[in-house]
């Protein structure tokens, strides 16, 4: 073996590699599932703010165009 490193620290190195390795297999495991809920849970969040918005901006049209209609009358 190698002359200044005692066995014992070794087998402790290759089992503390081994345990990050497995830590690391088992996120990239569970990573996609988690990443997929997540993600069609905010597209939902996401779908229902943008109908909110559209619906803000149809009435804001509304009243540009009542405004619009307003000022353009013939002041009498």
């Amino acid at each position: 073996m190698l002359p200044f490193i005692p066995e014992w620290a070794l087998g402790v190195g290759v089992i503390v590699i081994a345990l990050s390795i497995g830590r690391a297999v088992s996120f990239l495991l569970r990573a996609p599932s988690r990443a997929s809920h997540e993600s069609l849970e905010e597209v939902a969040e996401l779908r229902q703010a943008l109908a909110g918005m559209q619906q803000r901006v149809t009435e804001l049209e509304e009243r540009v165009d009542f405004a619009e209609r307003f000022l353009a009358k013939p002041k009498q």
